[in-house]
């Protein structure tokens, strides 16, 4: 792993990501938190990474503006204007379902609040991920999300699809499908720059 960390790191910033490696959760969660001004909106589309390192808690205590649609209480209308408002962020706070060896970030969406400004609105892309999300290349980045990442969140979500009672993925055709939409980012856009911080802790699905 440790030969696949490094690997990942110097292809990142070969492709001019800011990608930097931390074996000390701690250290990165300070890391992280030091870099996001304290007057930045922070996007924070749906990560379940970002919540368990608390890093969405923590910026709520200081006093930070962030548009977070998993807030509890909201209606469906709040939560679709909290899923605009992330879109032009100056901060997006996330994670990737799959980064490879190669350099390259791998996404899969449902609904699109997520990947549409790690491409162009977010004034600053964060993201954030564990050792367990490096994968070889962007096939095996494929199976891990149709076989590991997306039936375990469409399980976590309580969702009657093919892949909640299989443990892998069928293409379904399911309107309460939530694989809909894939991104690769082989560099960062032109005028999103974007940070990438692997953490050696297990996280997210």
């Amino acid at each position: 792993m440790e030969g696949r960390i490094k690997q990942a790191i110097k292809n990142l910033n070969q492709h001019n990501f800011q990608a930097e490696f931390f074996s000390d959760p701690k250290e990165a969660i300070r890391v992280i938190l030091e870099r996001i001004p304290a007057s930045a909106r922070v996007g924070i589309p749906g990560s379940k990474t970002i919540r368990q390192l608390g890093l969405d808690q923590a910026l709520k205590e200081r006093g930070q503006i962030t548009y977070d649609h998993w807030q509890e209480g909201l209606s469906p209308q709040e939560i679709l204007e909290v899923r605009r408002a992330q879109l032009t962020c100056d901060v997006l706070l996330t994670s990737a379902n799959a980064i490879t060896e190669r350099g390259e970030i791998y996404n899969v969406d449902g609904i699109g609040n997520r990947i549409a400004p790690m491409i162009f609105g977010a004034g600053r892309v964060m993201i954030v991920a564990g050792t367990n999300k490096i994968v070889s290349d962007l096939e095996q980045a494929r199976e891990r999300l149709r076989n590991i990442a997306a039936p375990k969140r469409a399980s976590e979500l309580g969702l009657d699809l093919p892949c909640t009672k299989t443990g892998k993925c069928t293409d379904c055709n399911s309107p309460l499908r939530i694989c809909r939409a894939e991104l690769v980012l082989y560099r960062p856009p032109s005028l999103t720059p974007i940070e990438v911080y692997l953490i050696d802790q297990e996280l997210g699905n």
